[in-house]
């Protein structure tokens, strides 16, 4: 083995034993995760897993050569969604995601244009139907005809026009892929079968803080009657930011299960792989290192914990759908590719706002690539039809843009409740905040002499960050790069090198990844470290570029890319490791047994239990009886008060983001009276150790409320509720309140 090998092999194998060995030592011996992985849901939900791979692997790799082979891992995916309750929960999403697509085929062929057949156009028909489903229910949400039971009749309708698009469905189109695969590659393709089963299963047992906050609770916090525009009555700004993404999956809220409403999600997520796959193509990636690099984002904890019910993949999802569209438009300069542009990048701003600075930057990026190349194909090559197709999803982007907006608008009298510099603009514009609705300080001056050891942390001991613990941003994008900068610096200067990948889209995705370290080290945020979900953007543009820079420096050394293609499974392991025992804090799945009959709706069998162990178990059966859009405020701990019925909120929360509600008992009481809040709950004297939290205003609120005629007092183990409709009912709302204040249920 000559030096021009050895060197590169060396630090290739000893770099990635020390970027897995170092963070699994971290998390193991100094980190949160020893007990977790000795929880039999970790370590047999892992065995069970692997056995359900191996299965598929076997059975796909020698498939040609008996097809009854088959039988074998359809056999045993059935019994293993089955056995987690996700069987019924995932032909749901399915039908769903298939009734947009197909929506989106239907549009194609309206404009006269052939139905999706690769990865490219069911990206763009999925596109198509999201924006059409979109635009009528948010629509409908402002006629006043958006509850849920509506948006569901109308998917339902929406299900006509897509059984016509002319286009095989999105599943049967994934099998035909599968059938045309290699050997090996088909041995991949039922790794990533295994993974999103497992992730189904996963979203059967694994509740963020945030999913449990408001993901999990559309019914009650986002659409409990008639419109997504209706007040809410609500304090957090979490309520106000845009609800691009919650409203998609709001037809499958309300069922008692949350692996249905994650589920979405999942989905979504795979049409993110999709997407990196078109990227990987145009950055040169070898077809033999595709599939694996798509596995390593596939297992990327920050990535693979995200599948709940918030936006962030559906954000990244129209990052990258946006800028496919940008690369195309910078060697094309083609109104259509502007028109797509817009219409992703407007969708990803209206389902997070934290995309806001990468599609920001995204877009002058494209403007100096285009500038750069002044197109390089001619425009008469761009099908009329498409550009009609593109400048009609423009439009439907923009709409649903003017009516999320101005749902936010008039429930908080601003366009947006964030970021930071957004909410000053709106400030010195002239914009008021309208009550109830609260803000926080999101970002702070960053801590420049924290910057190296925040490096550390992110790259090695990732327990040291109490959020990117549970979502990491992972370390292989460092290797891949080390190991191309080893490959370059070692390489002999009459080495043949292999054509670069597609210049504007490799421009692109460094912007991409540029602005993420920029937003990563410049700024400090309300965790140390931040969410690892923030950076997704970034994240998965520097793992393709650096992955694909690795295997193109390596093309000239055969045993070098087989070393390093042999390293790929061994980061997907660790990662999909990490992943399986860190999201939600949930360790696994379930332990072993042969129970194949568990109700597939395990939100609402569970619910009765988690209240009882928390003391709340009286209280959340009298909640249950009143409708959903019941306003209660209190001081019941987390997480289980969010399992309460109805509209529930934390005291604690709103004295963040709006302290002068807490201010004394007569701005209290003002409070409950403005926001027709029936039901008060307190934790009882001495109940528990952090009784200390409750506010001397609410504590005085109850003493006087507590002694009102017709005010009646529920008590439970370790808590009481005030039940105040009548003290409400006696003397309404005063000229306080306007007409965005809930209404009295």
């Amino acid at each position: 083995m000559t030096r021009t090998t050895l060197v590169p092999v060396a630090i290739l194998l000893s770099c990635a034993a020390a970027f897995i060995g170092v963070p699994a030592w971290q998390l193991l011996a100094h980190g949160p995760f020893s007990w977790h992985v000795q929880q039999p849901a970790a370590w047999q939900g892992a065995l069970e897993g692997a056995v359900v791979a191996a299965i598929a692997a076997t059975a796909f790799v020698f498939a040609q050569r008996n097809r009854w082979l088959l039988v074998l891992p359809a056999l045993a995916f059935a019994l293993y969604l089955r056995r987690h309750a996700v069987d019924i929960p995932l032909l749901l999403d399915l039908f769903y995601i298939e009734v947009i697509i197909g929506l989106g085929a239907f549009i194609r062929r309206r404009f006269r244009l052939t139905p999706p057949t690769d990865a490219a156009g069911y990206l763009q028909a999925f596109t198509l139907g999201f924006l059409a489903w979109s635009l009528l229910a948010w629509s409908a949400s402002a006629c006043g005809a958006g509850s849920i039971g509506a948006l569901r009749a109308l998917t339902l309708l929406l299900a006509l026009p897509a059984a016509s698009g002319g286009h095989a469905p999105f599943v049967l189109h994934a099998w035909r892929s599968l059938r045309a695969a290699a050997p090996l590659d088909r041995g991949w393709y039922a790794l990533f079968a295994t993974w999103f089963a497992m992730l189904y299963a996963r979203s059967k047992v694994a509740f963020g803080h945030d999913s449990l906050w408001y993901g999990l609770r559309a019914e009650s916090v986002l659409v409990p009657g008639y419109s997504i525009f209706e007040p809410l009555g609500l304090v957090s700004p979490v309520h106000y930011f845009p609800k691009l993404h919650e409203l998609f999956t709001l037809p499958m809220a309300g069922i008692g299960d949350a692996s249905v409403v994650s589920g979405l999600t999942i989905w979504l997520y795979v049409l993110v792989l999709l997407a990196c796959g078109v990227l990987a193509t145009r950055l040169g990636l070898p077809a033999r290192a595709r599939l694996p690099t798509l596995l390593l984002v596939a297992t990327l904890p920050a990535l693979a914990n995200a599948t709940t019910p918030k936006p962030d993949v559906a954000a990244l999802l129209f990052v990258l759908l946006a800028t496919l569209a940008a690369g195309a438009f910078a060697r094309t300069f083609a109104l259509r590719d502007a028109a797509w542009l817009v219409a992703c990048g407007a969708l990803a701003c209206l389902a997070k706002l934290t995309a806001i600075p990468y599609v920001g930057v995204l877009v002058l990026a494209t403007i100096v690539a285009a500038w750069r190349l002044r197109g390089t194909a001619p425009a008469a090559a761009i099908d009329l039809r498409e550009t009609r197709l593109a400048i009609a999803a423009c439009a439907a982007a923009l709409g649903v843009a003017a009516l999320v907006t101005a749902r936010t608008g008039w429930l908080t009298g601003m366009p947006t409740i964030g970021p930071d510099a957004l909410f000053r603009l709106w400030t010195r514009l002239g914009f008021e905040l309208a009550e109830p609705a609260g803000t926080l300080e999101w970002t702070y001056p960053q801590v420049w002499s924290d910057i190296p050891a925040l490096l550390a942390d992110w790259w090695f001991r990732p327990q040291r960050m109490p959020h990117i613990v549970v979502g990491w941003t992972g370390n292989v994008w460092l290797w891949a790069a080390l190991g191309a900068l080893a490959l370059r610096l070692t390489a002999r200067r009459d080495a043949v090198r292999p054509p670069r990948g597609d210049g504007p889209t490799t421009w692109l995705l460094l912007a991409l990844a540029g602005t993420g370290a920029v937003l990563a080290i410049g700024v400090r945020y309300h965790a140390r470290g931040s969410d690892g979900n923030y950076f997704l953007y970034a994240l998965l543009p520097a793992m393709l570029l650096s992955l694909a820079a690795l295997f193109r420096a390596g093309a000239s050394r055969p045993r070098v890319l087989i070393v390093a293609l042999a390293c790929l499974p061994a980061f997907a392991a660790f990662q999909a490791g990490y992943a399986f025992v860190s999201g939600g804090w949930t360790a696994g799945t379930r332990a072993f047994d042969f129970d194949l009959g568990r109700n597939w709706k395990g939100l609402r069998k569970q619910r009765p239990g988690v209240l009882a162990a928390a003391g709340l178990g009286v209280i959340g059966a009298r909640l249950q009886a009143e409708p959903d859009s019941a306003r209660s405020v209190g001081y019941a701990r987390e997480p289980a008060s969010f399992w309460l019925p109805g509209r529930f909120e934390h005291l604690v929360t709103v004295g963040f983001s709006r302290p002068e509600y807490l201010a004394d008992r007569d701005a209290f009481t003002g409070f409950l009276r403005a926001q027709s809040i029936r039901f008060l709950i307190l934790p009882l004297p001495g109940a528990r150790a952090s009784d200390e939290e409750v506010a001397p205003a609410a504590r005085a609120a109850w003493d006087l409320l507590a002694a009102q005629p017709g005010v009646e007092r529920i008590a439970d183990r370790d808590y009481a509720m005030l039940d105040l409709r009548d003290w409400l009912a006696a003397e309404p709302p005063s000229d306080r309140a306007d007409m965005r204040r809930a209404p009295l249920r």
